[in-house]
């Protein structure tokens, strides 16, 4: 490998998810994850000739912000 050159295409990265796979881990319907793509929610990549894929990173920065709103709104609110 050459000076400067990155061997990132090598890496293993894993599958990017069918939205099928993501309702399975959100438990939820196809057309609520149809919903989370449209509201920019969850971003797609088109991988080959299949398009609307939801790389795995993207669904785990989706479900730490969901956890931290989640926690956020468990949390005593101050009394004014």
């Amino acid at each position: 490998m050459g000076a400067g050159r990155s061997d990132t295409s090598r890496m293993d990265w894993p599958a990017p998810l069918t939205v099928r796979e993501v309702a399975t881990e959100l438990r939820c319907a196809e057309k609520d994850v149809r919903r989370l793509i449209a509201d920019g929610e969850l971003t797609t990549v088109a991988c080959g000739i299949r398009p609307g894929l939801v790389p795995r990173h993207v669904l785990d920065d989706y479900l730490r912000r969901r956890r931290r709103r989640l926690s956020d709104s468990d949390r005593p609110t101050a009394a004014r």
